[in-house]
C-alpha cells in the first residue's frame, strides 16, 4: 500500500478534483470536513488522539479529495479512511462536503480504500453508516456490504443508572466494592485493570475472537494507553469462586475521559453491571478516568443488544442517534458487545 496516487473515472470527476494519500498535515483539514458534513460543532482535542491512531496503525489507508481550480488555492472536500484488522476490513471514516457531492468523489475515494483492503489481505468487510441513501447504495454495491442492524446510540446521566436486576458482587482487585445485592443468584465476578501485558492481551484477543470473530490488538493497545493501567477505569473481568471455571475471563470493559467502550460479555445479561462497575471505578479516580470531564456520556448499542437497549430506556436514557451495521456477511453476535463511541471505531 505504497503508491501515493491512484487513477480516477475522468468522465465521472470533475479535471480540477485529484486524488491522494493523506499525510498528517491533512488532519486539520480532514477534521472540518467531517465537521462540516455532519453539521456538528465537534471539539479537536476530543478526536486527535483517535484519529492519530487511525492514520498511523498499521493496515490503515487514508485517501483525500482535493479541489485544484485553475485560480485559488487547493482545498480538501472529500476523505476515507478504512483498515484491515485480522482479514476484516472497516471503514472507519467517510465524508465528502455536500457541495462536491454526486461528482463521483465518494465513490473513487471508497475504490482507493477496498482496493487498499484487498492487498492487505481483506477476506470480508464492514461499515457503520448513516442513514444516507447514497453513500449506502455506494457501499452495496461497490463493497458488497448489506444493511444488517441498526444502531443506536444512547445518552443520558451516569448517576440515572439503577441495577437492572438483582446482581452479585464485583470483586474488584484494586478498588472497594460498589453497591450489589449479594443476595442475588447471580455469581460474582472478579475485576482487574486492564494493562497491556501479553497474557492481558491474549485474552482480549480470545474475547474478541468469540464475540466479534477477529482480533484487534493495535485498538486494544489504543484503549489501554487512554484508559487503562491501575489508575484507569478499564477492566477484564473473570469468574469468581472455586470452581473448575473460575479466574475463567468473561468480558472488558474500557471507560475513560474521550471515550465510552467497547464493552464485551460472554453473557449478555453481565454488561449492565459491568458498566456500571467501571462508572464506578471512574468515580474513585476523576481526573485520571474522566468522571468530571464530561456531564453526559453515551453507549453506542447494536439494534440486537436488547439487555442494554431495555435497561438503559428503562434508567431514563434517550436515543439521541440511529445509523447502520453494513457487512458482507452475517452479523457476529453483536447482543453480546456495546460499541466503542466516538465512533471511529468499532
Amino acid at each position: 500500500m505504497t503508491s501515493p496516487t491512484r487513477p480516477v473515472e475522468a468522465e465521472r470527476v470533475s479535471r480540477s478534483i485529484t486524488f491522494r494519500r493523506g499525510t498528517p498535515e491533512d488532519e486539520p483539514d480532514t477534521f472540518d470536513v467531517m465537521r462540516r458534513a455532519m453539521g456538528s460543532d465537534m471539539s479537536w482535542s476530543q478526536h486527535v488522539r483517535a484519529r492519530r491512531h487511525l492514520r498511523s496503525a498499521p493496515n490503515s489507508s487514508y485517501w483525500v479529495a482535493e479541489d485544484t481550480p485553475r485560480f485559488g488555492r487547493s482545498r480538501i472536500v472529500g476523505y476515507a479512511h478504512s483498515m484491515v484488522r485480522d482479514g476484516v476490513w472497516q471503514l472507519t471514516e467517510f465524508f465528502v462536503l455536500t457541495a462536491y457531492q454526486r461528482q463521483g468523489i465518494g465513490r473513487t475515494l471508497l475504490r482507493c480504500c477496498l482496493q487498499d483492503g484487498e492487498e492487505a489481505g481483506a477476506s470480508s468487510r464492514f461499515i457503520l453508516a448513516s442513514y444516507h441513501p447514497a453513500a449506502d447504495s455506494l457501499y452495496i454495491r461497490l463493497a458488497g456490504c448489506l444493511p444488517r442492524l441498526p444502531m443506536l446510540l444512547l445518552g443520558g446521566q451516569p448517576e440515572s443508572l439503577h441495577p437492572h436486576q438483582p446482581h452479585g458482587p464485583i470483586l474488584d482487585a484494586v478498588a472497594p466494592p460498589s453497591s450489589s445485592n449479594r443476595d442475588s443468584s447471580e455469581e460474582p465476578l472478579l475485576a482487574e485493570p486492564i494493562e497491556a501485558k501479553p497474557v492481558t492481551l491474549a485474552v482480549l484477543d480470545h474475547l474478541d475472537r468469540a464475540i466479534l470473530g477477529y482480533t484487534r490488538l493495535p485498538e486494544h493497545l489504543h484503549w489501554i494507553a487512554e484508559t487503562g493501567g491501575p489508575e484507569g477505569a478499564a477492566r477484564l473481568f473473570r469468574r469468581a469462586g472455586g470452581g473448575a471455571q473460575a479466574g475463567e475471563p468473561v468480558g472488558y470493559a474500557y471507560y475513560g475521559p474521550l471515550s465510552t467502550g467497547p464493552f464485551l460479555a460472554l453473557n449478555p445479561t453481565d454488561l449492565p453491571r459491568m458498566v456500571l462497575h467501571v462508572l464506578h471505578v471512574a468515580r474513585l479516580h476523576p481526573r485520571t478516568s474522566g468522571h468530571l470531564a464530561r456531564v453526559e456520556p453515551y453507549l453506542a448499542i447494536p439494534g440486537c443488544n436488547e439487555v442494554m437497549l431495555q435497561w438503559l430506556l428503562g434508567c431514563g436514557w434517550r436515543i439521541v442517534f440511529q445509523y447502520l451495521y453494513m457487512s458482507s456477511h452475517p452479523v457476529p453476535k453483536l447482543e453480546h458487545y456495546v460499541c466503542h463511541n466516538p465512533l471511529h471505531f468499532f
